[in-house]
């Protein structure tokens, strides 16, 4: 007869692991909702304000433009780069589907915590607070995505 010492962690286990599973699922539901909420709504030129909250130097705030899908430039307060070029600020900025992909990406990923929020109206994320580990202090960022404007 197995003890009851070895089944309970064996139950528990199974209970959180379910948990996790249930709310991964979720998670990417959520966003494969939103990414088609955007998708439907076929918008293809248009910019938006990026901002990185973060204990991280460099620039943390531009402005993306975005025609036919594609990043065309990025606009930024050229005072505030330190040191950083052009190039590293536009290879850093990021389309609304960029900004799919990376959440695509963290998702399933061993984090303390994850919060997206996603536009009521377009889908397209809007705010995402990641805290990589719970115990370092400083390595929490947060990406918000804000004043869409669509261009015709």
């Amino acid at each position: 007869m197995m003890s009851y010492k070895i089944l309970i962690p064996i139950i528990l286990s199974c209970f959180f692991i379910s948990c996790s599973s249930d709310e991964l699922s979720e998670e990417k539901s959520e966003l494969n909702q939103a990414r088609q909420i955007w998708n439907n709504a076929q918008i293809q030129n248009y910019s938006m304000d990026e901002r990185v909250s973060c204990f991280c130097g460099g620039l943390l705030e531009w402005k993306v433009f975005v025609k036919n899908g594609i990043k065309e430039k990025v606009e930024y307060d050229e005072s505030q780069a330190f040191g950083q070029s052009y190039d590293d600020i536009f290879k850093q900025a990021r389309t609304v589907e960029d900004v799919f992909d990376f959440i695509e990406g963290l998702l399933g990923k061993d984090l303390a915590s994850l919060i997206i929020e996603y536009d009521q109206i377009y889908g397209y994320p809007s705010f995402v607070s990641i805290d990589y580990n719970e115990n370092i202090a400083d390595d929490e960022i947060t990406y918000s995505y804000i004043d869409l404007e669509i261009e015709n």
